[in-house]
């Protein structure tokens, strides 16, 4: 049996009924469709072999998953919405003073949140007995090969994780959503109170090419221009090897499996509990005009202190602060990194990375973060979020390690007046790096050497805590280095130096190829 979970890091799910007008929904669609699993895995598809036709183990892998209806294992959840309402600036009632008034169009974003993952158990039974065991081999890897490309599942606010397991025997439980059989046994639709409607591939009618493209349109040469733009175009009611079908929700549905919440809600806990949901998150940073290397702290710190406005208390994985008993060792909080771009020229992305990790409150706190202004506050720049993991990224070792914002040494390392050279010899930048390195456990032989620039260092605006003494300046001077190991070696942090948590002091790996 192949089984594919999705987990949704955030707790909700968007996700309206095809073809259904969103102004007349009253709630989200539930269970998930298997039509919208699978267009997700050929989206996933497409996205890792951009510009390729559908490969064959591709179609055979759709055409297995469609010529079944799966068994879905569902959590507790609860049905909600959000309001918000749009200007139509090109609807007007009359004029005011030569001045034209708008209409308000009010929108309803209905989503589940959810207690847990969501899991689709398929048979295989269409596979010949003998082959079961080995394709279910075949299309796991393949699945496995696929899904870190899907980032969301229905709506782009429902983050996703995706992963597929083989189970060899599945026990039944009273937890599965299964298709409803006519007194003949066949699938059907049926009205009752513990049914729902899902909308299914059509297992007696059903071409892998459904998924993006109507059967009445020729297949075009080599890759497809975009993967439904075809089903856009044919405005059918219904995509062919389609089919509504009714699903019998589990037992005690919906009395033990929908949460009702009082229309006064108490105030939550400040106190972060809960399971760790997240560990990166990455933000593109929108503006009108670049962003200079400049301004990294400020930005930093206006995306961290509107975090914990948001979540209402400066826990430690925000902030540093009240670490609880089971921490050890530095650097376990949060670094917010502004960076630049592959020109390098101006920060076009804010990466928010923490070993310990987020609960769903910060989380969310995290991406509600609202406009970030720099240059005295004349320009907004908008974080709009673009990847979430659970786990950190894997970077992979490099020899070379060079710097992309400046470098700050934690300890002055100048004597009195800076164009004058005079430096401390224990504590220039290289030797203050290779401490730092140090203590961070990297042991490894290597060298430290400064960049050439046109400058040879840069004032950086630094971040002071609240508690220091005012009489630090915030004005500190960081150089560009660049670290030559011995052989390819990984740093177990992003950024060092001071105020590495707000974007200095960060390292990429470096081709010298």
């Amino acid at each position: 049996m192949l089984t594919l979970k999705l987990n949704f890091p955030w707790g909700r799910y968007y996700a309206h009924p095809w073809g259904q007008n969103p102004q007349r929904l009253r709630e989200a669609e539930w269970p998930p469709s298997p039509w919208r699993l699978m267009r997700a895995i050929a989206a996933g598809w497409f996205r890792l072999h951009a510009g390729q036709p559908a490969s064959p183990e591709l179609l055979d892998l759709l055409t297995a998953l469609g010529r079944e209806l799966p068994e879905i294992q569902l959590p507790k959840v609860a049905f909600s919405k959000t309001v918000h309402y749009q200007p139509n600036y090109g609807v007007t009632d009359k004029e005011d003073q030569g001045r034209a008034l708008y209409k308000r169009v009010r929108h309803e974003n209905h989503f589940v949140a959810v207690a847990g993952p969501v899991r689709f158990h398929y048979s295989l039974l269409t596979v010949p007995e003998a082959e079961r065991v080995q394709k279910a081999e075949t299309f796991r890897q393949l699945l496995a090969e696929l899904t870190p490309a899907v980032q969301y599942f229905g709506r782009a606010e429902s983050l996703c994780e995706f992963t597929v397991g083989v189970v060899e025997n599945f026990e039944n439980s009273d937890k599965l959503a299964r298709v409803a059989l006519d007194k003949d046994g066949r699938p059907s639709r049926r009205i009752a109170e513990d049914c729902r409607e899902v909308f299914c591939p059509n297992p007696g009618n059903f071409q892998a090419e459904d998924l993006w493209q109507p059967r009445n349109v020729a297949s075009a040469a080599g890759a497809l221009p975009h993967l439904v733009e075809d089903l856009f175009a044919a405005s059918q009611p219904l995509p062919d090897g389609a089919r509504w079908f009714s699903y019998q929700m589990p037992e005690g549905w919906p009395q033990r499996w929908i949460v009702r919440h009082p229309s006064v809600v108490r105030e939550k806990p400040k106190t972060a509990t809960g399971p760790i949901v997240a560990r990166y998150l990455r933000f593109s940073l929108q503006c009108r005009i670049g962003i200079p290397h400049k301004f990294v702290v400020s930005l930093a710190e206006q995306f961290r202190n509107q975090a914990i406005r948001r979540h209402g208390d400066a826990t430690f994985a925000l902030s540093g602060h009240k670490p609880p008993q089971n921490v050890s060792g530095d650097h376990q909080h949060a670094f917010y990194l502004p960076q630049p771009g592959t020109n390098d020229e101006y920060l076009t992305e804010l990466r928010v990375w923490c070993r310990y990790g987020f609960t769903q409150r910060e989380m969310e706190a995290l991406m509600r973060v609202d406009a970030l202004r720099w240059a005295d506050g004349r320009y907004p720049a908008r974080p709009v979020l673009l990847e979430v993991q659970r786990e950190l990224p894997i970077v992979p070792p490099s020899q070379v390690w060079r710097s992309v914002t400046p470098f700050v040494p934690p300890r002055f390392w100048y004597r009195q007046k800076v164009r004058d050279q005079k430096l401390k010899r224990g504590d220039t930048p290289e030797a203050q790096l290779a401490r730092c390195l140090r203590d961070a456990g990297v042991i490894v032989e290597g060298s430290v050497r400064r960049i050439e620039t046109e400058r040879q260092w840069e004032v950086c605006k630094v971040h002071l805590p609240k508690h220091d003494s005012t009489s630090e300046p915030d004005q500190r001077i960081g150089v560009f280095l660049e670290v030559r190991f011995a052989t390819p070696t990984d740093l177990p942090f992003l950024a060092f130096g001071h105020s590495c948590h707000f974007g200095l002091g960060l390292f990429v790996p470096f081709s010298t190829a």
